[in-house]
């Protein structure tokens, strides 16, 4: 079997030229990490940032020849500047931030034209992102090498809520047949 650190170098590799690098190396994996969109601007009454980034958490079992990715999504956008709601212009301050964690499959784009920095007009945020992309770089190297690629444990929890949550709605399912055939309810 390969061992992590010779996998890690054959993915770092293989993300040469793209936008994708390998990060927080582990003893039982590594990190595959892309910043989708990182940009300031600036509009008529506001100056806004969005910062968007995508990791897929690599993880190698060599004994078991597997190995799991977990996916996590992370976006902060704020925004300063003047509102103009009700005709009184008014200080404002936003943040936002999300983090989504799992087996994702997202597809997003954005763009926006406004004026940049260094005072230019045009599109300020212009990206499309699909994260199937980096799993595929992923499968591409380690799939080769003779793993196979397991669901993580994110994913595992997930399908055994929704098990237990059908599993449930056919008990109180078939409760409630009985309880009616039986004139109860």
């Amino acid at each position: 079997m390969v061992a992590v650190a010779e996998l890690t170098d054959r993915m770092r590799a293989a993300l040469e030229g793209t936008p994708y690098t390998v990060t927080d190396e582990t003893e039982d994996g590594f990190t595959v990490h892309i910043d989708v969109v990182d940009a300031q601007w600036r509009t008529l009454l506001h100056r806004r940032s969005l910062s968007k980034a995508f990791t897929h958490i690599v993880r190698v079992d060599p004994e078991a020849g597997t190995y799991t990715v977990t996916d996590q999504s992370v976006r902060v956008e704020w925004q300063a500047g003047a509102d103009l709601g009700g005709g009184v212009p008014r200080p404002v301050l936003r943040a936002s931030a999300s983090v989504t964690r799992g087996n994702l499959r997202e597809f997003s784009f954005q763009r926006e034209h406004a004026v940049d920095d260094q005072g230019e007009p045009g599109a300020v945020v212009d990206y499309t992102f699909d994260s199937r992309e980096g799993n595929r770089l992923i499968d591409d190297v380690l799939i080769p090498t003779g793993l196979r690629k397991r669901m993580n444990g994110t994913a595992r929890l997930g399908l055994l809520v929704a098990l237990v949550t059908v599993v449930g709605l056919l008990v109180a399912g078939a409760v409630l047949a009985a309880l009616a055939l039986f004139g109860v309810l």
